[in-house]
């Protein structure tokens, strides 16, 4: 039972108990049947015995002296045979000794002396003894003996009534019951089966909806709970899975609300933190202009201008941070639309110089439902990085590879950089982690919500100081919706 699941445990289990059912009607039955059939033969026997002894009683009351043990046999010697044809049964008659002296059977006659055990019986009960079932050549039969009394009640003789069976009627009866039942019992081994799968795919087919339930319970979305109207042994699992959801969805509410509080005190850190890098070295070089300014200098017209460059420059650093931050908190609303994805990659691409960058469609077109603002800065972000990650003593090789495989779009872009150290893993899909010096740590982690929101994957390839190469797949969606 163990290799076996649910449903079919429940079906084998209703199935052997029709079959036991069915089993046991019929050994009952064919019990029942034998015991009526003895008990009818016994029935038949009595009333033959009342018959034969109603019509010897007859013969002694004819004769016109007493009956004794000693006459007894003249006085049945004739009629016995008679009555034998009468009744068509036959009679076995004993002195009160035990010893036959007459009979109507011509072949077999069972006993000549009547054994112990009758005689003793007999004693005790002087009008009937009866011994159920003997066999006789494997012939079933019944008999029953009985004292002869006269007019005097004084016994003079024993008669012996013995009662065969027709067992060829009655094993023909049983095979006719024994059809009728198993056509019945096929009939009902066959609706009890199907009744058993049904009653089992009920049972399972509600397990399985609830198990389905709680595959899709997620702790960041808002789960349903589930309907269940019936009032069965299921109904209590179905209400403390309700309530467990109930309590879900509220730890939910809380966690989503902690997880954006500490999400933007993080970010308000980070956001200091770039802001304030740039701001330490202006507010260090406007003291010390200040402190070492001279208006008789002849370089002071040069020293301000350098001063203000350097200004100039820090304020853009931090316009970037800003703006870099901006675009990573605030992403536009996707608006998905059919584009063509080699010509949209082609434009994203050409921002950058011809010399650096490859483009390698394997295919001339490809429409497509996606976000074509999404797609670009995909592009542009895993490009930038790719080269930024070039070191200066190298000419840069940036691969862009696009194919349709399996019903997936798939875009690799490869590099000939410094590679990422392994011990990084996918830190560098963390918000506000880089390894460069000038960057925000936003690019790939905007990439990869990017392409989960499309249910897509992303992943990469790098091997230390020979380069890294991004692959994303995503599943192809021709029409917009």
């Amino acid at each position: 039972m163990k290799n076996f699941n649910l449903s079919q445990r429940i079906f084998l289990a209703l199935f052997l108990i029709i079959l036991l059912t069915a089993v046991s009607v019929l050994l009952v039955t064919i019990y029942n049947f034998r015991e009526q059939r003895l008990k009818f033969a016994e029935e038949q026997l009595k009333d033959k015995e009342k018959a034969v002894m109603a019509s010897i009683d007859y013969e002694l009351d004819r004769y016109p002296e007493l009956a004794t043990d000693e006459n007894i046999f003249h006085i049945l010697e004739n009629s016995i045979l008679g009555i034998y044809d009468i009744h068509k049964i036959n009679i076995n008659v004993f002195d009160t000794r035990g010893n036959l002296f007459r009979s109507t059977e011509t072949k077999g006659i069972t006993e000549r002396v009547l054994p112990q055990r009758v005689m003793d019986s007999l004693s005790r009960n002087l009008e009937y003894l009866e011994v159920p079932v003997e066999s006789d050549n494997g012939k079933t039969y019944l008999t029953t003996y009985r004292y002869i009394n006269n007019y005097q009640n004084q016994p003079v003789a024993i008669v012996n009534i013995p009662y065969r069976i027709d067992d060829e009627m009655f094993q023909d009866e049983l095979h006719n019951l024994l059809r009728y039942f198993m056509g019945i019992m096929v009939f009902v081994l066959i609706f009890g089966a199907l009744f058993s799968w049904i009653i089992a795919k009920q049972i399972t087919g509600k397990l399985s909806l609830i198990a389905s339930k709680i595959k899709q319970t997620d702790v960041v979305i808002h789960n349903r709970p589930i309907e269940y109207e019936q009032n069965d042994e299921i109904k209590p699992l179905v209400d403390s899975y309700n309530e467990m959801l109930e309590k879900l969805n509220h730890q939910s509410n809380l966690l989503a609300l902690t997880e954006r509080e500490e999400a933007w005190r993080e970010m308000a850190k980070q956001v200091a933190h770039e802001i304030k890098n740039p701001l330490t070295p202006m507010r260090m070089m406007i003291q010390n202009y200040v402190r070492k300014y001279d208006p008789n200098d002849e370089r002071a017209g040069e020293k301000l201008k350098d001063l203000s460059d350097t200004l100039v420059t820090q304020i853009d650093t931090m316009s970037a941070i800003a703006e870099a931050f901006s675009d990573f908190a605030r992403m536009p609303a996707r608006k998905d639309e059919v584009i063509e994805i080699v010509q949209t990659i082609q434009t994203a691409l050409e921002i950058f110089p011809d010399q650096v960058i490859q483009f390698k469609p394997t295919i001339d077109e490809l429409h497509m439902s996606f976000d074509k603002i999404y797609l670009i800065r995909i592009v542009t972000n895993l490009v930038k990085n790719a080269i930024q990650s070039v070191p200066f003593d190298r000419e840069p090789d940036i691969q862009v590879h696009l194919q349709k495989l399996n019903n997936q779009v798939i875009i690799r872009i490869s590099d000939n950089g410094i590679g990422i150290p392994p011990h990084l893993g996918d830190k560098i899909f963390e918000p506000k982690f880089t390894t460069t010096t000038g960057g925000m740590g936003l690019g790939l982690a905007m990439v990869k919500k990017i392409v989960e929101d499309y249910n897509g994957e992303i992943r990469y390839i790098s091997e230390e100081n020979r380069g890294t190469e991004f692959i994303m797949k995503i599943p192809y969606v021709k029409n917009s919706f």
